[in-house]
């Protein structure tokens, strides 16, 4: 049974009498309202068919909000289930949920179709990164999410800001209750399409690998020669291509699947040279070894701490002013949209607890917390900025913006101390002791 407008539908918990305003849209599992309560406060409800409106599922959802949402700035990223919502003389039910913005937050195919612009290359890894954190945070509690895919992620293509979308298929991890939804075919793992293995975190952490090459690639990571090779894309074939006998399309050492000579995939080969070698890298590893050894699959966490570092290390052309993103392992970079050799600043090493960081040194680099203090809860704080000196634009500094004092080691050994609101000069060996002992960094070439 499907909503009428102005029907009256219940909120079980929060007890909020609510009313259908219009439908936002359906699915294979059911439909999508906007509802009010009686303050005009507006919320999403996804309304389940019949055959999805099963005690199991209930069950489900009403364990997913006496949960809560994820702890967390990663947390909120996530479009929870706020309520069971019921109407009277149904068997039907649904889930009340906080509505999207959806003239602000677009989706993947969006982009592509050119409905929305597509994002700079800052602005992807602040998205990807935000991908990654929220799903790392939900698997650290324990959940999977089942049903990893580009369309179950909204995001603001000026700010990066996500959202996750579609949460009513979380479940407990390695959990034996069985789930109605297994995810969508195409980012399925392997095992899971071949039926030896049930959705679990190794699972979410190879579609979450499809999901960011999506958005990288635009482009599936198994769809070359042998699909294209495939003229009845039925069932059957798509178990083949993704399940049975996957292989990726930039395997280094197996080309069976190479992108074919066919225009129609220009877009893939151009944008996979956008990505540096290090994002290349963990790309190829996930749909290597990833594929056939899940303990083998890049984690949330190393997505989210290489796609901190390549936001911090965007370099724009000098000459056409095209966005590139360098790594650690180029010793130059080439521009993709022009072949501008661009010469590599120099660069601040940061060594703190947890490891080390680089940022690329130029007008306008910004030190965070977070580079210093990876698990603080200010991680966007500025704590200092590359400045020109007023009375000398050719000498460049480091501004101490915190309130406490920065050590400063010269090339030459003298020390000085670097007071808030003032400048360390940059210099190839000048080291500055940051955060009470606990992180320094380094200029290098």
């Amino acid at each position: 049974m499907s909503l009428r407008k102005g029907q009256p539908v219940t909120a079980e918990i929060l007890q909020y009498a609510l009313v259908v305003q219009e439908k936002l849209g359906e699915g294979g599992q059911g439909e999508v309202y906007r509802v009010t309560h009686q303050d005009q406060q507006a919320y999403a409800l996804k309304w389940y068919n019949v055959e999805q409106s099963t005690p199991e599922q209930q069950k489900s959802i009403r364990d997913l909000v006496t949960h809560g949402v994820p702890r967390g700035a990663a947390g909120k990223r996530f479009i929870w289930p706020l309520d069971i919502v019921t109407t009277a003389n149904s068997a039907q039910f649904g889930y009340l949920m906080p509505l999207i913005d959806t003239q602000r937050f677009g989706e993947l195919g969006e982009i592509q179709a050119h409905r929305k612009p597509a994002p700079s290359f800052a602005t992807l890894c602040e998205i990807s990164y935000q991908i990654a954190n929220s799903y790392r945070t939900l698997h650290l509690e324990g959940y999977c999410y089942r049903d990893i895919s580009a369309g179950n992620i909204m995001f603001d293509t000026q700010t990066g800001e996500t959202l996750i979308c579609d949460n009513d298929n979380v479940g407990i991890n390695n959990s034996k209750e069985g789930a109605q939804i297994w995810g969508t075919m195409e980012y399925m793992a392997p095992e899971v399409i071949r039926g030896q293995a049930k959705p679990s975190i190794e699972t979410d952490q190879y579609s979450l690998a499809i999901l960011l090459f999506n958005l990288w690639v635009w482009h599936h990571p198994m769809h070359g020669e042998m699909e294209y090779q495939i003229y009845v894309w039925d069932l059957p074939a798509k178990k083949r291509i993704y399940g049975e006998n996957p292989v990726f399309i930039f395997d280094p050492h197996n080309r069976s699947n190479q992108l074919p000579a066919d225009a129609e995939y220009n877009t893939a080969r151009k944008r996979w040279q956008y990505c540096p070698p290090s994002l290349q890298a963990l790309f190829i590893r996930a749909f290597t070894e990833g594929l056939h050894y899940p303990a083998k699959r890049v984690t949330e966490g190393e997505w989210q701490d290489l796609f901190l570092e390549l936001k911090d290390n965007v370099l724009a052309c000098p000459k056409c002013h095209a966005e590139n993103l360098w790594s650690a392992q180029q010793n130059q970079v080439r521009c993709w949209h022009c072949q501008t050799i661009i010469a590599i600043p120099p660069k601040l090493q940061i060594t703190h607890t947890k490891g080390k960081h680089i940022l690329l040194l130029h007008k306008g680099t910004q030190l965070l917390q977070r580079h210093i203090q990876p698990s603080s809860d200010k991680t966007s704080q500025v704590i200092g900025e590359v400045v020109q000196n007023p009375n000398n634009p050719t000498v460049w500094g480091i501004r101490n913006l915190t309130g406490y004092n920065w050590t400063a080691t010269l090339p030459n050994g003298q020390i000085k101390t670097v007071e808030p609101q003032r400048a360390a000069p940059l210099s190839l060996g000048l080291r500055l002791d940051l955060f009470a002992g606990n992180a320094w960094a380094e200029i290098i070439n």
